[in-house]
C-alpha cells in the first residue's frame, strides 16, 4: 500500500480545498487497503502452510506465520508492533489462520 504525495504549488490542484484532498486522499486509501484485505485469509493460510513445512528443528519453533503485506501494513500503521508481546499475542488471537500449532 503506497501513498504519494506530490504538491507543485500554486491552485494547481485541480480546484480542490484542502478538506475536499483530504476527503480524496482518504477514499483512495480505504480502497488499497480494501484491496490488500481481500486476499488476505489466501495469503494467510499459504503463509501458515510453508511455516509448517520449515518445521524449526532443535533450535526453535515456528509459532506464528505472517505474510509479508499484512506484516508490512501493521508495521507501517504502528510502528514496532509486530516486535510488542501484547500486541502479538492480540493479534495470534484475532487471526487463529496465522497460528501454527498451539
Amino acid at each position: 500500500m503506497s501513498l504519494n504525495i506530490i504538491i507543485k504549488g500554486g491552485k494547481r490542484s485541480g480546484g480542490m480545498s484542502g478538506e475536499e484532498m483530504a476527503q480524496y486522499l482518504a477514499k483512495k486509501v480505504d480502497r488499497q487497503a480494501e484491496q490488500e484485505k481481500a486476499g488476505y485469509k489466501q495469503r494467510a493460510l499459504a503463509a501458515r502452510k510453508y511455516g509448517q513445512s520449515v518445521g524449526g528443528g532443535k533450535n526453535f519453533r515456528a509459532v506464528r506465520s505472517v505474510d509479508l503485506v499484512t506484516y508490512m501494513r501493521h508495521e507501517l500503521e504502528r510502528p514496532g508492533c509486530m516486535s510488542d508481546p501484547e500486541y502479538s499475542k492480540s493479534f495470534a488471537k484475532s487471526n487463529e489462520e496465522t497460528v501454527i500449532g498451539s
